[in-house]
């Protein structure tokens, strides 16, 4: 076996071993996680954590007033939840895991909201005044998105344990039916905040958040994360990639709102800090999800790669049993796919096609009397002889017990002579091999254009008994006058 071939066999061999991969067993929402992952979003964490703790006395120290810092983090995290949404519903729609339903919804929600909240900034897009709602619309949305994610996480979360039954009965509805909840939600949200505006507790006093604490609202969108991040933990116990992320930004958040609150106004330390918080919370799941896209296209790359190395090794057992295993050369079906091949090459001026049948004389008595061993290094001795007397372009084969044939094209006013004198080289070379070993040929020749290879077959058979009747060990030509023709 040629070192491709045993290349490519054993990668072959080791593709197929492998477990078939599935869509399900590549998600962050079941792939486990790692030690060195669950280090990694520790660390992550810890850095939150410590820088928050670390500002948290400056919080309220007034920073500088940067116009462009509040629309490119608005639209930095529209964006960033506009695809993480729709990278989660493309995972739901390949793996049909309903729990990610929920997340999606979520981050659906929290897009419609940064939207809904872009339109209401003071000064964005009018001179004096926003287009949607007051002054207290911008900190409601603020609650809103903050609560609406944590509440999505919760509610993946508890789907670990228990599955509404509406999910297990109709699957197929479900992410309608939460897409129609999530827009139900959306429009309650605004007519919260434009049409019963007067009617909301006052959290916004000309930038002073401290109402948001008083009031009670800030303390209980932090018990709503810590409980979103204690039941996630029981739930999932952060097995799997999503649920350690999910975890990180939970805790980003719980760090986001701790420190915008004791920052108690727009553009202190505590709400810049605050703002970094939030874009990380969004972010760390669009990040999670553009690695998986990486995962699967590097995943896609090798198993590619190995389904190329399959088909090689393939091809190469099929060429294995197509060509014969004592000689190598080819059998009679690839010997007559490859001469088809060269007769039907676009050559110039007019070409001929010639057909030799070769026959040994004596084989039956080398078996009989010196033993198929002798026979069988006999046959290989022949393919090695029709090989040193072939041109690169001719093409043998072994199509019987001691049956050979050799196709030839040359042009048509030589062809005879080409095939005589390959002929005429291969009964010399095969007396040589001893032992009494001798060679019958029969030579068929047609044109190239419409050669019928049976036809050609049956003619070169016949030929080569006649050269038997003669006196063996020799070549005779089928078709003379044909042959004139040709010339």
């Amino acid at each position: 076996m040629t070192d491709r071939a045993h290349h490519a066999r054993n990668a072959g061999n080791k593709a197929m071993s492998k477990p078939a991969w599935h869509p399900i067993s590549a998600s962050p929402a079941t792939r486990q996680a790692s030690s060195r992952q669950r280090r990694r979003a520790l660390w992550v964490c810890v850095g939150i954590v410590l820088g928050t703790l670390l500002l948290l006395p400056a919080a309220a120290v007034m920073g500088p007033r940067v116009p462009a810092f509040l629309p490119s983090y608005q639209t930095a995290t529209v964006v960033a939840y506009i695809i993480i949404t729709y990278l989660i519903f493309a995972h739901y729609r390949a793996t049909r895991t309903l729990d990610l339903l929920y997340i999606g919804a979520a981050c659906f929600y929290c897009a419609g909201i940064f939207l809904l909240q872009f339109l209401a900034l003071p000064d964005m897009f009018l001179p004096q005044g926003a287009l949607l709602g007051g002054p207290q619309t911008t900190i409601w949305l603020w609650f809103f998105w903050h609560a609406g994610l944590a509440l999505g996480i919760l509610a993946y979360a508890a789907s670990r344990w228990w599955s509404p039954a509406l999910a297990h009965y109709h699957p197929e509805r479900m992410a309608q039916w939460l897409m129609a909840a999530v827009m139900a939600a959306l429009v309650a949200s605004l007519a919260l905040v434009t049409a019963f505006h007067e009617q909301l507790p006052v959290l916004d006093n000309n930038g002073d958040f401290h109402g948001v604490v008083s009031s009670g609202v800030g303390p209980l969108l932090q018990g709503i994360t810590a409980l979103a991040l204690l039941v996630l933990w029981q739930a999932t116990r952060f097995r799997a990639v999503l649920h350690v992320w999910l975890g990180v930004a939970l805790v980003a958040l719980l760090c986001d709102n701790a420190i915008t609150m004791a920052g108690g106004s727009q553009f202190s330390v505590g709400w810049y800090v605050g703002r970094c918080n939030a874009l990380v919370s969004a972010t760390l799941l669009l990040l999670i999800y553009l690695r998986e896209m990486n995962q699967v296209y590097l995943k896609t790359v090798q198993d590619a790669r190995l389904l190329a190395l399959n088909n090689a090794m393939l091809e190469v057992r099929m060429d294995q049993v197509r060509l014969d295993d004592l000689t190598g050369l080819p059998s009679r079906s690839l010997f007559l796919e490859l001469a088809e091949t060269l007769r039907s090459r676009d050559l110039p001026g007019r070409h001929a096609v010639a057909l030799l049948f070769i026959d040994l004389d004596g084989f039956k008595r080398i078996n009989d009397d010196l033993g198929h061993d002798r026979g069988d290094a006999v046959l290989i001795e022949v393919a090695a002889a029709l090989r040193s007397v072939l041109r690169d372009s001719d093409i043998a084969g072994r199509v019987g017990g001691d049956e050979f044939v050799v196709c030839l094209v040359a042009p048509a006013a030589v062809i005879k002579a080409t095939a005589t004198a390959v002929a005429g080289r291969i009964v010399s070379r095969v007396a040589a091999i001893g032992d009494g070993i001798g060679c019958s040929i029969g030579i068929a020749l047609c044109q190239a254009e419409n050669m019928e290879w049976d036809s050609a077959m049956r003619q070169a058979d016949e030929a080569m008994y006649q050269a038997k009747r003669q006196g063996k060990s020799r070549f005779t030509v089928y078709g003379h006058t044909l042959l004139d023709e040709m010339a």
